[in-house]
């Protein structure tokens, strides 16, 4: 469906929201996974902590929607990271059972599934944020590309601290499994990495193979 928004009373932008029967499928579909994951998880106070930012950003979600309903390709692509991570999260990081095919691939000692999610949320939430970047400041699509690299940076560098508070207030037993460095002292410098590679990638396959909205364009109304 199409729809108009005012900035302001002066910059109108138009796109493509995806409609409520699709949010509604896709938000059931993801609620079942998650609620699979959620029945016997691996160890319930890790996914706990685990689902804390995932409960704050459902509400966002839900809460943004009518005022700014994003692309039905970014929902999408929001939906499979979640996914990604309530796999994690109910499986454990620390060994889920995609983890010895993903070293047959790809080698390393270290167990892969962790750094996969990370290169996940530079690769599925580049664009997203692309989106809300044009159509909320009116930023150029080249703009909105490289301010969406920034702050999937920026935001998960600042998740690396959240994990490092949450797990020293709330539940310093569990710090280790919770962090997930698995021995390795770059490990959080190596997830950031990941989380680079994805968003630079998606932003120019987007710029490539896709356009993005048009830039908001000025109204007398």
């Amino acid at each position: 469906m199409r729809h108009l928004e005012k900035r302001e009373g002066i910059i109108v932008s138009e796109y493509e929201g995806a409609s409520p029967p699709f949010v509604l499928r896709l938000a059931g579909a993801y609620t079942a996974f998650w609620l699979w994951m959620a029945y016997a998880p691996h160890h319930r106070s890790d996914w706990l902590l685990e689902n804390l930012l995932v409960f704050a950003c459902a509400g966002l979600l839900a809460g943004t929607y009518r005022r700014l309903p994003l692309t039905a390709a970014s929902y999408v692509q929001l939906a499979l990271f979640l996914s990604l991570h309530a796999y994690g999260a109910g499986i454990s990081y620390g060994a889920t059972p995609l983890d010895p095919w993903l070293q047959a691939v790809f080698g390393g000692g270290r167990l892969p599934y962790d750094r996969l999610v990370h290169l996940a949320y530079g690769l599925l939430l580049a664009c997203p944020v692309a989106e809300v970047l044009v159509r909320t400041l009116g930023l150029r699509p080249a703009a909105a590309r490289v301010g969406a690299v920034l702050l999937v940076l920026a935001t998960g560098a600042f998740y690396e601290l959240i994990e490092m508070w949450v797990a020293g207030a709330v539940a310093p037993e569990l710090g280790t499994l919770f962090i997930g460095t698995q021995g390795d002292p770059w490990d959080t410098q190596r997830d950031m990495e990941l989380e680079l590679y994805g968003a630079s990638a998606a932003v120019l396959a987007s710029a490539c193979l896709t356009r993005f909205p048009r830039r908001p364009r000025l109204s007398a109304g």
